[in-house]
């Protein structure tokens, strides 16, 4: 079973205040840019503890380079020295992602002409971060009773909100009670991936679940800043950490023999589930808010090998 990628942390305070200067007012300047395109506080923050890694780094082992200084063979060092720590690839690639977004940035602003990334090959096979889970129906009824019998209303609710609404990580922890249609069952105007501006349906059992919570906190007087989902850490300029979300996950799957259960599984499980149960393919990829079928087809849905089986028996070769 492949095991989760090594986390990696450099970061360091007082480095942190002596980081090239011009590399800080880019930075600054970064900061702006992903505020106008609204990108959810979570994928912010995952983009600059990935930069600001990199800049202490470059601190460390690279003379305090400038990002406008760095070239191709020290962004390869970079990689090279975190594949020695323990990063699996698709950690890489995603370190390279967030590396890659800056210099697009500086590029679009004119900042620099050509971008070191461009002359590295990002990694194209590996080992995946986590096991990829789909849930069968069985396994979804057995974490139905195994919530019920643990008695967390909210971690039964973000189950099922999860499940039913197919929604990424980042779009459930930004989740607000005032998006909520109740007699359409949806939340409206969600942010998702891409800045794209989505209406999340969830079915009617977790209609009931959000009911009970929001019953709950009456009862309970829990002020939880209007979020939907909350953690001791919430304010009410700060939702949930995704990180929190995926910790829930691993205590759902803990209770149903799935201890490498992660957040994104419940999206793929459900784009299964509805299309083994007859809906079709591009009725699937809208409700994923997908631009096409062919990400649908190709990464979400698992096929049904008993369907596959029972095919090849019905026919005499």
């Amino acid at each position: 079973m492949p095991e989760r990628s090594k986390r990696i942390c450099l970061y360091d305070e007082e480095k942190a205040k002596h980081i090239n200067p011009e590399t800080l007012k880019l930075f600054q300047k970064y900061q702006i840019d992903m505020s106008i395109r609204d990108l959810s506080k979570n994928t912010i923050l995952q983009y600059n503890s990935d930069l600001m890694q990199w800049f202490i780094y470059m601190y460390n082992n690279q003379f305090n380079l400038s990002v406008v200084e760095a070239k191709d063979e020290d962004l390869e060092e970079y990689y090279y020295w975190r594949k020695q720590q323990g990063n699996n690839v698709n950690r890489q690639k995603r370190v390279m992602a967030s590396i890659s977004a800056f210099y697009k940035f500086l590029r679009k602003k004119k900042l620099i002409v050509e971008s070191p990334v461009e002359f590295i090959e990002r990694p194209k096979a590996g080992q995946p971060i986590t096991v990829q889970t789909y849930l069968t129906k069985d396994q979804v009824q057995l974490m139905r009773e195994k919530l019920q019998e643990h008695g967390d209303i909210q971690l039964q609710t973000y189950a099922f909100v999860s499940l039913t609404t197919m929604a990424r990580v980042n779009a459930v922890a930004n989740l607000r009670w005032e998006q909520i249609d109740w007699d359409e069952r949806i939340f409206s105007d969600v942010l998702e991936k891409e800045g794209k501006i989505v209406e999340l349906s969830f079915s009617e059992e977790t209609k009931r679940y959000l009911e009970n919570l929001v019953q709950y906190r009456k009862d309970n007087e829990i002020n939880d800043y209007g979020w939907v989902f909350i953690s001791p850490y919430v304010t009410e300029d700060k939702p949930i950490n995704n990180g929190t979300l995926n910790d829930w996950c691993k205590v759902i799957g803990e209770m149903i023999g799935e201890p490498t259960l992660h957040c994104h599984d419940f999206r793929h499980s459900y784009a299964t589930l509805l299309k083994n149960e007859g809906v079709n393919l591009e009725d699937v990829s809208v409700m994923l808010n997908h631009s096409g079928t062919d990400v649908t087809k190709k990464f979400y849905i698992k096929t049904d090998t008993s369907k596959v089986r029972k095919i090849k028996d019905s026919i005499n070769i």
